[in-house]
Parts: structure tokens; C-alpha cells; sequence
């Protein structure tokens, strides 16, 4: 490469360069880009605020799901109490250790014993 050609090219790469330059320190550029990043990362009502609202949405709405279906199951035990005496019958007697008059209750707990270990003894 001659001078000359070496010359007109780094003229050429400092053209490029003061365009982009330019380009990135344009004033307008510089507070667009800080206000996107104020908007992501600082503001109130940021992106990432944001994403853990979802999440707790998400999370609020699982529950809620889990909740509904409980409630369903327990309504269906309920109208089953309510429309079978025999039903409530059997859970006054085992629950709440209800008798009739003439009977007799007998409570009868178990105690659980644990066997020593034989290992600890051996040392």
C-alpha cells in the first residue's frame, strides 16, 4: 500500500467513526436511552417489578384454584352429613365420641413403645 492509499483509509475509518460516534451522542439518543433504562431497572412500575407482579399473580391464581377445588370436595362431604343420618352418625361417634343412652363408651389409646437400640450399647 502506498502512503496516499493509507491515508484515504484512515480518513475513510475516521468518517465511520465520527458517524457512529455522532450517531450514539446525539443528545435525543443519549436521553432515550437513559430513560429506557431508568423505565427497566429504577422506575416504580418497572419491567422487572413487573415480572414478580406475574409471578405473584400466578402463584395467587394456583392457590385460588387449589382452594375452589377444597371447597368443592367439602361442600359435597357437608351435603353428604345433611342428607345422610346414618353418615352423621358415624362421624358424631368417631370424631366426637358421641353414645346413645344406653350404651357404653370405651376409650382405648395405644402407646407406641420404641425398642432401645442394641448398636449404641455395643460401643
Amino acid at each position: 500500500m502506498s502512503e496516499k492509499d493509507q491515508q484515504s483509509f484512515y480518513e475513510q475509518a475516521e468518517k465511520t467513526n465520527t458517524k457512529w460516534y455522532s450517531y450514539f451522542l446525539n443528545k435525543y439518543t443519549v436521553v432515550g436511552i437513559v430513560f429506557l433504562v431508568w423505565m427497566i431497572f429504577f422506575d416504580q412500575n418497572s419491567v422487572l417489578i413487573h415480572q414478580q407482579l406475574n409471578k405473584d399473580i400466578k402463584a395467587l391464581e394456583d392457590d385460588k384454584a387449589y382452594y375452589q377445588e377444597n371447597l368443592n370436595e367439602e361442600n359435597e362431604k357437608l351435603n353428604n352429613i345433611k342428607n345422610n343420618p346414618a353418615e352423621l352418625e358415624r362421624i358424631a361417634r368417631e370424631k366426637h365420641f358421641l353414645k346413645k343412652p344406653s350404651e357404653d363408651l370405651f376409650i382405648i389409646q395405644q402407646e407406641i413403645i420404641e425398642k432401645p437400640d442394641s448398636t449404641k450399647n455395643e460401643k
